[in-house]
């Protein structure tokens, strides 16, 4: 059973999480060990949360999935997962990451609720609302990223966080893109979509994600400057794929693209260099 507890946590969406250490890293304290320690039991606490809400999510649509030629293969959907099994394990997971998280910080434990609380909402009701669904998902990697500020108590700047909500609206537009063109998904409320405004949404968002952030970095200083190039570029990139090879069905498979990833890695170096050796 342990094993299909697992693959309905869906680890392979975890790397949302990794949203936690954007404030260890802006905030000029990345070798800072005790903070990292504080920030990767942040980063499990989600892991454990969101995970346990996927179990959830999975147990109240188990008919409807079954229906699905893709979700009717999750452990949930094809049975090997009793969903009394799967609830006990849901609600022992939460007990253990929420008691873990307000034994670290207080803060982080009342993130971790708020977390819980929306995205249960999100499961039940809000799903089913166009454009409230995607700005549910938005708000979710906030939180993330405020979690990860209040855990080793620094500030992180306002423009950075917006660039994590634009960011997280660009790939949600992406998905609901992918899902409207390829009906493959079983989403309530995709009827309440057309294309052509997904898209139009989508080039709104990306307009400012990238305004958002050059903003930042004027913020930060003038040699955060250089980072925009690649900052740029890995956007465009992404919107590239979505309207050549539709995509943003699994946002995931960026990490495969190897452009994207050189680009990645050169942004990340960048920041470093502007933030550790240019500001030291």
């Amino acid at each position: 059973m342990l094993r299909e507890i697992l693959q309905s946590m869906r680890p392979y969406q975890w790397y949302k999480n990794l949203v936690v250490f954007i404030a260890i890293v802006f905030s000029y304290n990345l070798f800072n060990l005790e903070m990292w320690e504080r920030s990767i039991l942040a980063f499990v606490a989600f892991c454990l949360i969101s995970g346990s809400v996927y179990i959830i999510n999975d147990v109240k649509d188990t008919e409807k999935d079954r229906l699905h030629p893709k979700k009717r293969l999750r452990p949930i959907a094809a049975g090997a997962l009793p969903t009394r099994t799967a609830l006990s394990a849901s609600i022992l997971l939460l007990a253990i990451s929420l008691s873990a998280s307000f034994f670290v910080s207080r803060p982080l434990g009342y993130i971790g609720l708020l977390y819980l609380f929306i995205n249960l909402l999100y499961t039940f009701y809000l799903k089913y609302v166009a454009l409230i669904d995607v700005m549910v998902v938005a708000v979710g990697f906030v939180l993330r990223a405020i979690a990860g500020s209040l855990v080793i108590n620094v500030r992180v700047s306002p423009w950075l966080v917006l660039c994590v909500f634009l960011l997280a609206l660009v790939l949600a537009f992406g998905k609901r893109r992918h899902e409207l063109l390829t009906a493959s998904a079983s989403r309530d409320c995709l009827s309440q979509y057309t294309e052509k405004m997904v898209e139009d949404l989508l080039n709104i968002s990306v307009s400012m994600l990238l305004m958002s952030y050059a903003l930042y970095s004027f913020y930060v200083n003038d040699y955060m400057m250089v980072t925009l190039p690649f900052a740029f570029y890995g956007v465009f990139r992404f919107v590239q794929l979505v309207y050549l090879t539709n995509f943003g069905g699994e946002v995931e498979l960026i990490l495969k693209d190897r452009i994207s990833l050189a680009n990645l890695g050169l942004w990340t170096a960048s920041v470093i260099v502007v933030l550790y050796v240019v500001n030291a």
